[in-house]
């Protein structure tokens, strides 16, 4: 019997929203971990300002997951969560990623979710703007 883990979109956007797909996978108990990869572009960020993207991760009705780590790299990245830990069967918790850019350019991030049945990768980019001349 496959199990499922749904990593549901939950748009919360604070400061400047672009919609990301939501994402279902599927997982054997009887196979690996599998690696499940999201791209996701926050687009054109004002310097100073920022952008926000939430989503909601559930536990399949008949399985908990354990969420072991949670790692970001990116120097304008940071996250809220509350999905470390065990996550029993049918409950969720929310990640949100921010990006806040110090300046103006190309800003790539990764964040990495580690699960017993699913890994997840985010794989972020923006683009910090200069603010409109007044």
């Amino acid at each position: 019997m496959k199990t499922l883990i749904a990593l549901l979109l939950a748009s919360t956007f604070s400061w400047g929203a672009y919609a990301a797909p939501s994402h279902t996978f599927m997982k054997s108990p009887m196979h690996a971990t599998e690696e499940v990869a999201i791209d996701y572009d926050f687009g054109e960020v004002t310097v100073g300002n920022g952008a926000s993207q939430t989503w909601e991760f559930t536990a399949p009705d008949d399985a908990a997951v354990y969420i072991s780590s949670i790692t970001i790299t990116g120097d304008d990245y940071w996250a809220d969560t509350d999905c470390l830990g065990k996550l029993d069967a049918t409950y969720s918790c929310t990640f949100t990623l921010y990006f806040v850019p110090a300046k103006e350019g190309e800003a790539m991030g990764t964040v990495k979710i580690m699960t017993n049945m699913d890994n997840v990768t985010i794989n972020a980019k923006a683009k910090g703007m200069a603010a409109p001349a007044q």
